[in-house]
């Protein structure tokens, strides 16, 4: 078992409508859309719910090397082609699973924010069941390569910002200044990426900001704020495997440093005035 991080940061009320936790393996030969299907068929009484989409894109990043956009990184992949979303009855959860990923996403249907460990504990029985699934069908050795971990938020048009120009006065820490000022010109959006990385253990941060609009009529104007943070499951030259006995610890301990880069970079690019509108407070021993 990890020691939990103890973070001395709090929100109360946190800007944050999605958290996704999620492994990527290399697909085994023998696995197929079919074995999804049997896979829901398990997972049903959880997420009673199913319906395929398209994959997510399998990521290739290599570590303790000069970081590249992903744009310029080479990826001589084939896509699976199906992705199965399975989702809770109270639309909160969701297991998705496609031939080289499985994800479990906690999605904001209400007030209550139910914490990084109640999102750790659905991944890690939703990655036993998983487990045992494959040692039945006889499909592995499975070699797990990366874990990844996303945290998304979105902060209305209102009492923080009422134009794009505004954005810096709510994460300075991105935004150093005030954007340029442009002649007969409004600033309508910005659409970017920042990157941080640890050496030791190996991982990466994105932070990407971007407008956004509710679908909802009448429609709201959004500044949306993901933080994905991306690691290896084991270190290099050596291999994970689903059969292994670790492969839970190794992601856990990895999805740990993911959440607490995430917490702490957020807390730092976050303003004081953003800060106190989400009841930003420090635990107190």
């Amino acid at each position: 078992m990890v020691q939990r991080n103890c973070f001395s940061i709090n929100y109360e009320a946190p800007p944050l409508v999605e958290v996704a936790m999620s492994v990527q393996f290399d697909p085994p030969k023998r696995l197929s859309l079919a074995h999804l299907g049997a896979f829901w068929d398990r997972q049903k009484e959880a997420f009673p719910h199913v319906r395929a989409v398209q994959p997510i894109a399998t990521t290739s990043e290599a570590f303790g090397s000069q970081w590249l956009p992903p744009s310029l990184q080479l990826a001589l992949t084939n896509e699976p082609d199906c992705r199965l979303q399975m989702v809770s009855s109270d639309d909160q959860w969701m297991c998705q699973v496609q031939l080289n990923r499985l994800v479990i996403n906690w999605r904001k249907r209400s007030e209550v924010y139910p914490r990084f460990d109640s999102t750790w504990t659905r991944f890690q029985s939703t990655l036993h069941v998983w487990q045992e699934f494959l040692s039945e069908y006889k499909i592995g050795p499975v070699k797990s390569r990366l874990w990844e971990l996303t945290y998304v938020n979105r902060i209305p048009k209102g009492e923080l910002w009422q134009e794009p120009a505004d954005w810096p006065g709510v994460f300075p820490g991105l935004w150093g200044g005030n954007f340029a000022t442009v002649q007969d010109g409004f600033l309508r959006g910005f659409h970017g990426q920042w990157v941080w990385e640890l050496a030791d253990p190996p991982a990466r941060l994105y932070v990407e900001p971007k407008p956004g609009r509710t679908s909802e009529e009448p429609p709201q104007d959004l500044l949306l704020l993901s933080l994905t943070a991306r690691g290896p499951i084991a270190e290099e030259g050596a291999e994970a495997t689903f059969d292994g006995p670790s492969v839970a610890s190794l992601i856990e301990a990895g999805v740990e440093v993911g959440h607490k880069l995430i917490v702490e970079t957020f807390d730092a690019i976050a303003s004081d005035a953003a800060k106190k509108a989400w009841g930003r407070h420090e635990n107190v021993e």
